[in-house]
C-alpha cells in the first residue's frame, strides 16, 4: 500500500501568467490526507476554494481552466503536472490572481518550488485508479488509448505539416526521476502565424521568447536559441496530458498512448476514464 503525501513546508513562486499577462504569486501549503489539490483565490472575497477535479473544468482553449460560478483559475496544467510528477497528493495552492506564473513555459518553476518544499508522508492510502480493460477515445485524427498496466506509462506523438517538425514521439514511464529529467523542462510552443491571432483573441498576453518556443518556417525562436530536446514538442504535449490526468482526483496506473492530443481531447478522455472507473467500482 502506497501512502498519500503533502508538502513538508510552504514554498512560493511569482511571475506573470501566460495568457492573461497578470502578475501573480502562488504558495504551496501542506494539506491533510483526502484534501487533494485545492486552489484558493486569496484575492477574492471569501477566498473561494476550487478543487482540481475534472468536473470543475470550465474552459480548454489553449490551456485548462478551472472554476465555479464566476471564479476562474487559468492554465493550471503545468502546476498540476509538477504535483503529479513529484508525487504530491494533497496541497492547498494559494493564488493571488487569476492565473499562475508561466515561468519559462515548462513545469520547472513549480518543480523547483516543490523540491524546495519537500514531501511529508501521511497516514492514509493513496487514491489509485486502475483499469480492467482497454479504453479508447477518438475524435477525427486524435486517438488516446489506455490499457491496464502496473505503472503509469505515457507515449505521445505529434504530427504537423511543417518542415521542422513533421512527426515527434516520446515515451516514458512516469516516476519522479523521469519526470524531472524528461518531462518537466519541456516548454510550451506555438507557430509564428498563430501569435497575432492569439493576441487578438485575448490570449498569450504574457507570452514571449522567455516562456515559449515560437516555430518559424525555417528556425525555432526562443531565448535559448535551441530546443532542449529533439522531441521537445511531443514532451510538452505529454507534460500537458499528465497535468490534465491529475484531474481524475488520484493517480492512474495505465499504459496511455496519445496521438495528436490537446487540452480539449485530454479532458474528454479524463471524463471517459472517470466514467469507466465509476462503473468499475460499482461492480466491485
Amino acid at each position: 500500500m502506497t501512502l498519500q503525501t503533502t508538502v513538508a513546508r510552504e514554498a512560493s513562486v511569482s511571475g506573470i501568467g501566460l495568457h492573461t499577462g497578470a502578475r501573480s504569486s502562488i504558495t504551496f501549503k501542506p494539506a491533510p490526507a483526502g484534501t487533494g489539490i485545492v486552489f484558493i483565490r486569496t484575492d477574492l472575497p471569501g477566498q473561494p476554494h476550487v478543487p482540481a477535479l475534472v468536473q470543475n473544468v470550465v474552459d480548454v482553449v489553449r490551456g485548462t481552466t478551472l472554476g465555479w460560478a464566476d471564479v476562474r483559475i487559468f492554465t493550471v496544467e503545468h502546476m498540476l503536472t509538477a504535483l503529479y510528477g513529484l508525487g504530491v497528493d494533497n496541497v492547498f495552492v494559494a493564488l493571488n490572481n487569476i492565473e499562475p506564473p508561466v515561468g519559462d513555459g515548462s513545469a520547472k518553476i513549480f518543480t523547483e518550488a516543490l523540491l524546495q518544499a519537500g514531501l511529508r508522508t501521511l497516514d492514509a492510502p493513496r487514491h489509485v485508479f486502475t483499469l480492467t480493460e482497454p479504453l479508447e477515445y477518438t475524435d477525427q485524427k486524435t486517438v488516446i488509448r489506455a490499457e491496464p498496466c502496473e505503472e503509469l506509462s505515457l507515449e505521445c506523438s505529434v504530427f504537423y505539416d511543417h518542415p521542422l517538425i513533421k512527426h515527434q514521439n516520446f515515451k516514458t514511464t512516469v516516476t519522479p526521476e523521469t519526470f524531472m529529467r524528461d518531462i518537466s523542462p519541456a516548454r510550451t510552443f506555438c507557430f509564428d502565424f498563430e501569435v497575432e491571432t492569439l493576441k487578438r483573441s485575448g490570449l498569450a498576453k504574457g507570452g514571449s521568447l522567455e516562456n515559449a518556443v515560437v516555430i518559424g518556417m525555417d528556425k525555432f525562436y526562443s531565448k535559448e536559441k535551441n530546443l532542449r530536446f529533439p522531441e521537445e514538442f511531443a514532451r510538452h504535449k505529454m507534460l500537458d496530458l499528465l497535468g490534465d490526468l491529475f484531474l481524475l482526483g488520484g493517480r492512474l496506473k495505465a499504459r496511455i498512448t496519445a496521438d495528436r492530443c490537446g487540452h480539449g481531447h485530454n479532458i474528454k478522455f479524463v471524463k471517459q476514464l472517470a466514467g469507466a472507473w465509476a462503473a468499475q467500482a460499482s461492480h466491485t
